[in-house]
């Protein structure tokens, strides 16, 4: 699904066009660069970003509409007019918190300023918000009713590789000394932290995801935290500590993965940098085995 050449948000960009030429062609005398500009980028990918930068955007469109009228009125060169138009709008767009919308509200004041010789620039410049707004209604629907994103299934799949990057790195820091892996795991882990704040901000509003399975996931990301932190900690250890053969014969079972020890310590003859290494391989074992437990979900069999 992954390698796919053409994904569902290029289906659903594709869908957008036509229906933003077809709407524009029923209510402009010619097509609106506006309305199809701002329907192809306002498709998100979720269903809750589509409201609130659709929200942004509108917003975003009003700003661009009125600072684009006003600059027509001013008696300056039209470049200069533009330019500053284009300063004053990102200006605003800053101040409002909309900085995401800044992109759509330029290209209005562009557009606007251009202007059209058969129409009075208030006519203009409504008409190019309208458009403008009409792009965006038609985005946030389209998004919203045809295949929308599931979120639930992207913090899956992310959970899914981290737990498979996981088992591998451990293995690489604690059998072989090799910390420079690490870095794949932190980034596996801020990939599924982002998807799961994705999740969370969608539930609220679609209620369509199972509560047990979204609790799950958050125990999850605990979890995995630690592994990271205790896997950072195991990475900074001193060479030549000794593992405790309780530790070792755990961490073989979850790993899967033969650990070569030629001398175990116990805790009479541990140093402090072996108590220490233990200490922290022993809540390293225990979050890890956390993360790798399957988990079955009766609502949809779906198995981890």
């Amino acid at each position: 699904m992954k390698n796919r050449l053409i994904g569902m948000r290029t289906i659903k960009t594709a869908i957008v066009v036509i229906i933003s030429y077809f709407v524009s062609s029923l209510i402009n005398d010619e097509l609106s660069f506006a309305l199809i500009y701002a329907a192809v980028i306002c498709i998100e990918t979720s269903v809750v970003s589509s409201f609130k930068i659709g929200y942004n955007r509108v917003l975003g469109t009003a700003v661009g509409g009125v600072i684009g009228l006003i600059m027509t009125y001013l008696p300056i060169y039209g470049g200069i007019a533009m330019a500053l138009g284009i300063i004053i709008t990102i200006i605003f767009c800053n101040l409002l918190n909309i900085k995401k919308a800044t992109g759509i509200a330029i290209t209005l004041v562009i557009i606007i300023i251009m202007g059209s010789s058969d129409s009075a620039p208030a006519v203009y410049a409504m008409q190019r918000t309208l458009d403008t707004v009409i792009g965006i209604v038609i985005a946030t629907i389209v998004n919203m009713l045809i295949y929308p994103p599931d979120q639930m299934k992207r913090v899956r799949e992310s959970f899914n590789t981290f737990r498979h990057t996981a088992k591998q790195v451990i293995g690489d820091v604690v059998i072989f000394s090799i910390d420079e892996s690490l870095s794949s795991l932190s980034g596996s882990l801020e990939d599924l932290k982002d998807k799961f704040i994705s999740l969370n901000k969608e539930l609220p509003i679609l209620r369509k995801y199972d509560k047990e399975e979204f609790d799950y996931y958050a125990q999850m990301i605990e979890a995995s935290e630690k592994v990271l932190i205790y896997a950072e900690a195991i990475s900074l250890s001193e060479p030549g500590v000794r593992m405790t053969i309780d530790n070792n014969q755990k961490l073989t079972k979850l790993l899967s993965r033969d650990i070569q020890q030629s001398e175990f310590v116990t805790p009479q003859s541990s140093t402090r940098e072996d108590m220490i290494y233990n200490y922290n391989l022993a809540k390293l074992i225990s979050a890890l085995e956390k993360v790798l437990r399957e988990k079955v979900f009766m609502n949809d069999q779906n198995k981890f």
